[in-house]
C-alpha cells in the first residue's frame, strides 16, 4: 500500500450513492479504494497521510470492503426517547423509504422537508422527529396510504 496526497483534491461526485459502493478505482499502475452506504457520499480509503493506493485490484476491493463494514457498523442505534417516543434510526427510516418502493427525494416531497435534511436523518446526523416516524409507517402500510398522501401533497402544490 502507498499512499498519494495529490488524489486528495481529486474530483469525485458529491451525489449520494444509491446503491453499496466497494470497488476498486485504477490510478495508474495502483488502486484507490471507494466505498459508500446508500445515502452516503462515496469516498476513498484514506489513513493519516491521505487516499491509500493498494498494488493491485483486490487489495483495494478488499480495504472498501472493510471500509463499508465499519461504516456500516458505526450506525448506532439511538435509544433516546423524544416526548415520551422512541425515535426511528436512519437504517429504519431508509427501510421504510425502501419498503414504500420510493425514492429519498419523493419521500422528502410528500413529507414536506428538503432532501437533504431527510438525509440527514438517514445518515444519522439529525434526530428524526415522531411526525415523520408515524408518517413513513403509515406511507409503507399500505399503497391505499400511500396514494392518499400523494393527492393531499398534489393538492397543496397547486
Amino acid at each position: 500500500m502507498i499512499e498519494l496526497a495529490a488524489l486528495e483534491g481529486s474530483s469525485m461526485s458529491n451525489k449520494p450513492a444509491s446503491r453499496l459502493i466497494a470497488k476498486a478505482l485504477p490510478r495508474g499502475s495502483q488502486f484507490a479504494a471507494q466505498f459508500a452506504l446508500p445515502g452516503l457520499v462515496p469516498d476513498l480509503v484514506r489513513d493519516r497521510a491521505g487516499v491509500c493506493l493498494y498494488d493491485d485490484e483486490r487489495a483495494a476491493e478488499i480495504a472498501a470492503k472493510e471500509a463499508v463494514l465499519r461504516l456500516y457498523d458505526s450506525r448506532t442505534r439511538d435509544t433516546r426517547k423524544a416526548g415520551g417516543y422512541q425515535r426511528l434510526t436512519g437504517a429504519e427510516l431508509a427501510d421504510l423509504i425502501e419498503k414504500m418502493d420510493t425514492t429519498v427525494t419523493y419521500f422528502s416531497e410528500l413529507a414536506g422537508f428538503p432532501q437533504s435534511r431527510v438525509m440527514g436523518w438517514i445518515d444519522g446526523e439529525q434526530d428524526i422527529p415522531h411526525s415523520v416516524h408515524v408518517l413513513a409507517r403509515l406511507l409503507a402500510a399500505s399503497d391505499e396510504n400511500f396514494e392518499l398522501a400523494e393527492r393531499i401533497t398534489e393538492q397543496a402544490q397547486r
